[in-house]
C-alpha cells in the first residue's frame, strides 16, 4: 500500500484552476505541501491548471500513476475508474460523495463503482472520504489547507469531518503526523488493508483511528495479530448507543457493531478505546513522546498542595498505577538536597516560592526510587511561582528522565505561556490532573498487556464435524432457522460436550417408562422448533418424583404449550435426568464483524437479574479463557468463597473448549446457548442441560 502511502505520482482527477472547486484545492493543496512527486492534473479540457501541464486523460500521460485522486461528479466516478484500470493505476482515493451514505440511487452507484474497480484491478479509498496526508512525503490529497507537522502518530478516519478535527488538533498542540488515511464509506479498502503498512512504517509510533464501524473485523483482527511489530493503537469507536448506532448507519453506511463485541475485541487485541476526542489526544500524546512504562508505581511532584491532593486521588482510582511510597534512602536525599521542601511524601509539595531548580533536584531523586516507574509534574501559576522557568528546566533534562514523564500546569494566561515551552519541547502536557494521571494508566497498561502469555487454546482431539454438519443440513433442508434441543444436544455428545441422561417422548405413558428408567427426580421440556424460551409457555415441568407425577407433566405441557402457542410443530416431550451444582450460562453468537464471541456467568434467572457476563472472541488463548472465567460472580462462587464447596472449574474449561471448537467448525450456526449448564463438586464434571443453537439466515 505504498503507492497510497507515500506515492511517487499522484493524478488528480476533475482537476481545476478554481481553487474554491474541489478539483483545485487538491492541486493547490498538493504543490503547497510540497510534493517531491510527478503531480498530474486531469481534465478533459488540458491546457495549464495552476502552473502544471494538464492531461485530458490519465491514457495521455505516458508514464505510470501511483495514486490517482477524484473530484469529479458521482456519475462520472465508475467510468473514470474504468480508465484508471486500462493505464494500470493501481490505487485511487475517491472523494467524491453521493454514494450509498446519501440515496438508494447513490447505493446503486457505489454497487457499480465496487464492480468496475474489481474487473480494472484498482483498490480505492472511499467514496466519500477525506482523501490522504503524508507530511513527510509532501503529501495533501485532502480538503485541508493546513498541513501538520511531520510527526511518528499515524491517523485512520472513517469521518472527513473527525479527521479535520485531528488535523486541526495536531497542528494546534505541535504533534507532528507520519500518515493520514481516511475511509469514507469503505466500499474496497479499510482499516484492515492498511494497518500491516502502518504497523510497519518506522516513522509510525502509534496509531490513532477514529470509525463508526469495522467492516472486516476477521480479517482486522487477523492482520495486528500476525504483524510482527506491535505499536501501541488508540481507537475512538462511536456507535456505543443505540441512537448513535442508527446514526453511523445514516451517515457513513456501515454497521455499527455490537459494542460489547467492539470492547471485546479491543481488549484482545490490547487496543486502547478512547471515550471521547479528548481521551483519545491525551493517549496519543503519551504514545507519541513516551516509551514503555515499566512499573506501576508514579511520583508525583507539585508547587501546590491542593494539585497534588487531586493528582493522588486520580492515582488511587486509576486501574494501572499507584502513587509510591518513596524509600527512606529517597526521602534523606531530598531533605539533604532540597531542605526546603513542604511535603516529603507523595505527591512532593517543593513550594508555590521554589526556585526552578529545586524541581530539577527533585526529579532526579525521586525517578531513581526503586519502585517509580512514571512521573506526574503539577503546577499551580502563584505569583511566587515561575513556571516559564521551570518549564524549560524540564525540558532541558527530559531526554535524561529514566522514566515516562508527564505535565500538568493547571491555569490560564501564565500557564498557557509555560505549557508552550513543553509543546514545542514535545512533553505531554494535560489541563487537569486527572488527565495527567490518566495518561500514565494508559501507558502503563498497554505496556503490561505487551508481556502477557500467549499460550493457544487446548484443541480438544473430538470427530464432531460430520454430525454436526447433517444435523444442520437437515434443518436447513427443512427450511428451519433453529434446531431442536435434542438436535442441539446431539451435536453437543459428537463434541464431547456432556449432558444428562435424555428421553424424548410422546406420550404420558411413555413419559413415566422413560423417567422410570432414567431414574428420578427429572425435568420435562416441550420439543418444538417453534418455541425457543420453553419456561414462558408452561413448557417446563421441575423436579418430576414418579410416575404419576410424570403423566400429569406430560399432560400439562401439552395442554400448555398448544394453548399458548397454536400451530407450533410438537416434536414431543423431553425427559431430563436432574443433576446438582452451580448453574452458569455459555453461549456463542456469531458477530457479523468478528465472528464467534463465547459469553459465560451465572445462569439461570441470574444472567437476566444481574447482567453480568464476561465475553472473550474465538480463537481464544488460555490465558484468555482463564481471565474470562476469573472476572466473573460466577467464578467466585464456583471456587470455594466464604466456605462453599469447590465446583469442577477444570470441567468447565473443557466445556467452553468444546464449544468454542464447535463454533469455529460450524460457520453456519449463529447462536448457541445453554442455559443453564450445571457444574458439579470439584471431580464430578459438568452438564448441558439445555441446548439453544439457531442458524445464519442466508
Amino acid at each position: 500500500m505504498k503507492g497510497v502511502l507515500t506515492p511517487k505520482s499522484v493524478a488528480i482527477i476533475g482537476a481545476s484552476n478554481d481553487e474554491t472547486k474541489l478539483g483545485g484545492m487538491l492541486v493547490k493543496n498538493m504543490i503547497n505541501a510540497g510534493f517531491k512527486g510527478k503531480l498530474y492534473p486531469i481534465n478533459p479540457k488540458g491546457g495549464e491548471i495552476q502552473g502544471l501541464k494538464a492531461y485530458t486523460s490519465v491514457a495521455e500521460i505516458g508514464e505510470p500513476v501511483e495514486l490517482a485522486v477524484f473530484a469529479v461528479k458521482n456519475t462520472l466516478v465508475a467510468d473514470e475508474v474504468r480508465k484508471l484500470g486500462e493505464a494500470k493505476v493501481p490505487y485511487a482515493a475517491i472523494l467524491t460523495a453521493g454514494f450509498k451514505e446519501e440515496s438508494a440511487a447513490g447505493a446503486e452507484l457505489e454497487k457499480e463503482l465496487i464492480k468496475v474497480a474489481k474487473e480494472a484491478g484498482v483498490q480505492f479509498l472511499g467514496p466519500n472520504c477525506f482523501g490522504v496526508m503524508n507530511p513527510g512525503a509532501g503529501v495533501n490529497a485532502t480538503f485541508a489547507h493546513l498541513l501538520p507537522p511531520v510527526g511518528n502518530i499515524s491517523i485512520f478516519s472513517q469521518s472527513g469531518a473527525v479527521g479535520s478535527s485531528i488535523i486541526d488538533w495536531a497542528i494546534f498542540n505541535g504533534m507532528g503526523i507520519a500518515n493520514f488515511v481516511t475511509f469514507g464509506n469503505k466500499a474496497d479498502l479499510d482499516e484492515a488493508d492498511i494497518i500491516h503498512d502502518i504497523m510497519e512504517d518506522p516513522q509510525t509510533k502509534v496509531l490513532g483511528m477514529y470509525c463508526e464501524g469495522i467492516t472486516n473485523g476477521e480479517k482486522f483482527v487477523r492482520e495486528i495479530q500476525n504483524t510482527k511489530v506491535k505499536k501501541p493503537i488508540v481507537i475512538f469507536k462511536s456507535g456505543r448507543t443505540q441512537a448513535g448506532s442508527a446514526a453511523a448507519s445514516s451517515h457513513t453506511g456501515s454497521l455499527a457493531g455490537s459494542d460489547a463485541v467492539n470492547n471485546v475485541i479491543f481488549d484482545k487485541l490490547n487496543i486502547y478505546r478512547a471515550h471521547d476526542l479528548d481521551d483519545m489526544f491525551d493517549a496519543l500524546s503519551v504514545f507519541s513522546s513516551c516509551g514503555p512504562m515499566e512499573k506501576d508505581g508514579i511520583a508525583i511532584i507539585t508547587n501546590a498542595g491542593g494539585l497534588g491532593v487531586m493528582s493522588a486521588d486520580a492515582a488511587f482510582e486509576a486501574p494501572n498505577v499507584y502513587a509510591v511510597k518513596f524509600s527512606e534512602k529517597t526521602i534523606e536525599e531530598i531533605k539533604v538536597r532540597v531542605p526546603t521542601v513542604a511535603g516529603l511524601t507523595n505527591p512532593i509539595d517543593v513550594r508555590g516560592d521554589a526556585k526552578p531548580e529545586y524541581f530539577k533536584e527533585v526529579i532526579d531523586i525521586v525517578t531513581r526510587d526503586p519502585e517509580v516507574g512514571g512521573l506526574v509534574i503539577m503546577g499551580s501559576p502563584l505569583d511566587t511561582a515561575d513556571l516559564e522557568s521551570v518549564a524549560r528546566i524540564i525540558v532541558d533534562m527530559k531526554d535524561d528522565i529514566p522514566v515516562p514523564t508527564v505535565v500538568c500546569f493547571a491555569g490560564g494566561v501564565k500557564c498557557d505561556r509555560a505549557n508552550a515551552i513543553f509543546k514545542a519541547g514535545k512533553m505531554p502536557t494535560y489541563p487537569t490532573p486527572d488527565r495527567a494521571v490518566h495518561a500514565l494508566s494508559v501507558l502503563r497498561g498497554y505496556t503490561k498487556n505487551l508481556d502477557k502469555a500467549a499460550t493457544p487454546m487446548e484443541v480438544p482431539d473430538v470427530k464432531g464435524y460430520e454430525t454436526a454438519q447433517k444435523v444442520l443440513a437437515k434443518a436447513k433442508a427443512e427450511g428451519r432457522d433453529s434446531l431442536t434441543e435434542s438436535e442441539g444436544k446431539e451435536i453437543f455428545a459428537a463434541y464431547g460436550v456432556p449432558t444428562p441422561g435424555e428421553a424424548l417422548v410422546n406420550s404420558a405413558d411413555d413419559a413415566a417408562a422413560a423417567c422410570d428408567k432414567i431414574g428420578y427426580p427429572v425435568v420435562m421440556k416441550i420439543v418444538s422448533p417453534d418455541i425457543k424460551h420453553k419456561t414462558d409457555v408452561g413448557g417446563v415441568v421441575v423436579g418430576v418424583k414418579d410416575a404419576d407425577e410424570a403423566k400429569a407433566a406430560y399432560t400439562k405441557i401439552m395442554d400448555s404449550c398448544t394453548k399458548n402457542v397454536p400451530g407450533a410443530n410438537i416434536v414431543g416431550v423431553s425427559i431430563q435426568q436432574m443433576v446438582s451444582g452451580q448453574e452458569v450460562i455459555l453461549s456463542m453468537i456469531r458477530d457479523p464483524q468478528f465472528g464467534p464471541v463465547i459469553s459465560f456467568g451465572l445462569g439461570g434467572i441470574y444472567v437476566e437479574i444481574l447482567g453480568e457476563i464476561s465475553q472473550a472472541h474465538a480463537p481464544m488463548t488460555e490465558e484468555q479463557l482463564d481471565r474470562m472465567i476469573k472476572s466473573t460472580k460466577a467464578y467466585k462462587l464456583m471456587s470455594g468463597a466464604r466456605g462453599l464447596p469447590e465446583a469442577d472449574v477444570d470441567a468447565m474449561k473443557d466445556c467452553i473448549r468444546r464449544i468454542v471448537t464447535i463454533a469455529l467448525e460450524n460457520p453456519e450456526i449463529h447462536e448457541l446457548e445453554i442455559n443453564p449448564v450445571i457444574v458439579g463438586l470439584k471431580g464430578k464434571g459438568c452438564w448441558a442441560v439445555d441446548a439453544l443453537v439457531t442458524l445464519v439466515k442466508e
